[in-house]
C-alpha cells in the first residue's frame, strides 16, 4: 500500500512537470513564430527570407498532424512546403535540380548579360513567395496554438 501511494505521488509529479514543459515549449514556439513573422515582413534579403522560412517550417513540422488539425489546410500547407523545399534545397552548396537558387545563381553568374530589372524581379519573386509561405504557416499555427 505504501509503495502504491509513493508511486502515484511520483507519477503525479512527473505528469505535472511534463505538462509545464509542454506549455513552456508551446509558449516558446509561439513567441519564436511571432519574431520570425516580424523579421519576415521587415527583411529585404532573399537569403534571410529563405532562412526564416526553413525555421518556420521546422516549427510547423512539430505541430502538424496533432489533435485539432485542419486536414485540408495542412494538406495545402504541406504542398506549399514541399514545393518550397524542392525549389530551395541546397546540397553541399549546390542547388538541387536548379530551383530558385539555380535561377538566382544563373542570374548572378551572368550579371553583365542580364538586365538589372530581371535580377530584381527574380529576387522579389523569392522574397514574396517565402513571405506568403511564412504568413500562411504563421496564421495556421497561431490559430492552432490558441486552442491549447
Amino acid at each position: 500500500m505504501y509503495f502504491a501511494i509513493r508511486l502515484s505521488f511520483v507519477l503525479a509529479v512527473l505528469f505535472c512537470l511534463t505538462g509545464n514543459g509542454s506549455a513552456r515549449m508551446l509558449d516558446a514556439d509561439r513567441n519564436r513564430l511571432q519574431q520570425l513573422q516580424i523579421r519576415s515582413q521587415q527583411s529585404t534579403d532573399a537569403n534571410t527570407q529563405v532562412d526564416i522560412a526553413y525555421e518556420v517550417i521546422g516549427i510547423y513540422d512539430k505541430y502538424k498532424g496533432q489533435g485539432g488539425s485542419n486536414v485540408l489546410r495542412e494538406a495545402q500547407l504541406n504542398s506549399q512546403v514541399n514545393d518550397f523545399k524542392r525549389k530551395t534545397m541546397v546540397i553541399d552548396g549546390v542547388p538541387a535540380q536548379g530551383g530558385v537558387w539555380g535561377i538566382l545563381g544563373a542570374i548572378k553568374k551572368a550579371a553583365d548579360a542580364v538586365p538589372d530589372n530581371v535580377k530584381k524581379d527574380a529576387e522579389n519573386l523569392v522574397k514574396s513567395s517565402t513571405k506568403v509561405l511564412v504568413r500562411g504557416i504563421y496564421d495556421y499555427l497561431m490559430g492552432k496554438m490558441k486552442q491549447h
